[in-house]
């Protein structure tokens, strides 16, 4: 059983499905580290990747990120999103009807919500 929730983990990672990594991880006992690894990439890609404000927060809330946990990961996110050029792509916003750099979404999203 074991190996099998094993190879699940593995292929949650492969496909990038960092949701799914963590609670595998979780199920298999894994380190609180390990598990707050995928943790964090999945929080990461619901901001970066999907802009998707309420399953991020969903995700923040579900995890018991601490406020501090959650300052630490937007300050990843905007650096990972200076080195790789992002931060002056803007991507068209439905609930602002503006198009927004990643980094004022988090601002309008992410840290008033918290």
């Amino acid at each position: 059983m074991e190996e099998k929730k094993s190879r699940e983990l593995e292929e949650a990672i492969e496909k990038r499905n960092y949701v799914r990594a963590a609670k595998i991880a979780e199920d298999l006992r894994k380190s609180r580290e390990e598990i707050k690894q995928f943790q964090v990439q999945a929080i990461k890609q619901f901001i970066i990747e999907y802009r998707n404000p309420q399953g991020a927060m969903d995700l923040i809330k579900t995890y018991q990120f601490k406020q501090e946990e959650l300052r630490q990961l937007l300050q990843e996110v905007h650096q990972e999103l200076k080195e790789k050029g992002y931060s002056d792509k803007r991507q068209f916003d439905i609930q602002t009807m503006d198009y927004l750099t990643l980094e004022r979404w988090i601002d309008q999203y992410i840290e008033k919500h918290q």
